[in-house]
């Protein structure tokens, strides 16, 4: 499934929402492990109950403390929101290992 995402940018969750925008960071980030792929409005109540289910699963597979292959998961976010603005709220809260598809990339959101 990584080949999805070859010749596309993916964003880091973190404040500066760095790029990864080369087949190979992408294949370093996703080859090999099993990809979630997390569509989501924040405004939705359904999304609202889900994400913290989400986020908590999320963190517990993607730490050492917890198993033994934390490596092993990646999660690519991809907002269904309609302005930036409410896509930037929302993924403040969510886990910084999450990778984001960036919110101009209207490919993904048909």
């Amino acid at each position: 499934m990584a080949e999805l995402f070859l010749g596309k940018v993916l964003l880091k969750n973190n404040r500066d929402q760095d790029e990864l925008d080369t087949d190979k960071e992408l294949c370093e980030r996703l080859e090999n492990r099993v990809l979630l792929l997390y569509f989501a409005e924040s405004g939705s109540s359904r999304c609202q109950e889900f994400a913290p289910l989400l986020k908590d699963f999320f963190t517990k597979l993607t730490d050492e403390f917890y198993v033994n292959r934390s490596s092993q998961l990646a999660l690519i976010y991809i907002t269904r929101d309609r302005n930036e603005e409410d896509h930037d709220s929302f993924i403040k809260n969510m886990p910084k290992r999450w990778l984001l598809v960036p919110f101009e990339n209207e490919e993904f959101r048909r």
